[in-house]
């Protein structure tokens, strides 16, 4: 199970990353944006650290129900990290950009390549 917390850290740890490289590129760090997305990403730490105890719990504490949720909500977690990782390296890098364009406007429900401002 502590793989899991790796991987969904190592995920948050490359957002960080990306979007710190991101902001230096662009505009330069805002430390209002920088205090909002680490807020962000305190909360997904403590909700994976939440359905972790959840997981755990249930093996001890008789809930009336057992639910698998932490694996769910990793994924879940990873995925939504992967997709804003991919969006700072495209601001960053144009042939990356020009790659990824298509599959981000088909996960965002774009169309006829319409990119969102501000992401």
């Amino acid at each position: 199970m502590m793989k899991i917390y790796i991987v969904v850290a190592v995920f948050i740890l490359f957002d960080i990353i990306t979007g710190v490289i991101k902001a230096l590129y662009k505009d330069g760090l805002n430390s209002t944006a920088l205090r909002k997305g680490l807020f962000h990403k305190l909360s997904e730490i403590v909700t994976v650290a939440g359905c972790g105890l959840l997981d755990y719990g249930t093996h001890y504490i008789d809930f009336g129900f057992e639910v698998p949720i932490l694996k769910p909500v990793a994924t879940y977690i990873c995925i939504m990290e992967l997709v804003s990782i991919i969006e700072n390296i495209c601001e960053v890098n144009s042939p990356l950009r020009k790659f990824f364009s298509p599959y981000l406007d088909k996960l965002k429900g774009n169309k006829d390549g319409d990119t969102e401002e501000g992401n």
